[in-house]
């Protein structure tokens, strides 16, 4: 049975507005914040739908966030997601890497349940690839609508089970 929800945070719930950047978002948001304070939203977008999605789900199953760096800690944003997920968990901060698959056990232990209680969303097939092989459930993230379709089927085939 699914208890929870892990979602990449990079690309899956922060969106750049400039659909064309391809480079990471934790380098763009650092090289910004260089000169100091700027305006955030104006490079910037949270994907609301998504993040809508997962707290309509949290008295379900608790949801989570697993991301590489530190972007999520930004005043104007952190201020937006508080309260929307169960916790933040960063790679960095943690000292272990997204695409090594001992991570996901980790963040499994640290939410107290096993790896195959986890759907894992992410946009990039080695972190899910990691996290397959340490027994999660994953979701390729490509669109808002695949990923809340795949959830809702998962967790309706969960519930009708008990």
């Amino acid at each position: 049975m699914i208890k929870a929800i892990v979602s990449d945070f990079s690309r899956v719930v922060l969106l750049p507005n400039d659909e064309t950047y391809t480079g990471g978002l934790n380098a763009l948001h650092k090289k910004l914040s260089k000169d100091g304070e700027y305006d955030f939203w104006n490079y910037f977008r949270l994907n609301s739908d998504l993040v809508d999605f997962y707290k309509s789900i949290s008295s379900k199953v608790d949801v989570y966030i697993f991301t590489k760096g530190y972007i999520q800690e930004y005043p104007v944003l952190k201020e937006k997601i508080r309260g929307s997920f169960k916790n933040i968990f960063s790679a960095s901060e943690l000292g272990i890497k997204k695409d090594n698959d001992e991570s996901y056990r980790i963040i499994a232990d640290l939410i107290k349940i096993e790896p195959e209680q986890v759907i894992y969303i992410d946009d990039n097939q080695d972190n899910l690839n990691s996290a397959k092989k340490a027994g999660m459930h994953v979701i390729c993230y490509n669109s808002n609508e695949q990923v809340i379709n795949s959830i809702s089927e998962e967790l309706k085939l969960n519930i009708n089970k008990n």
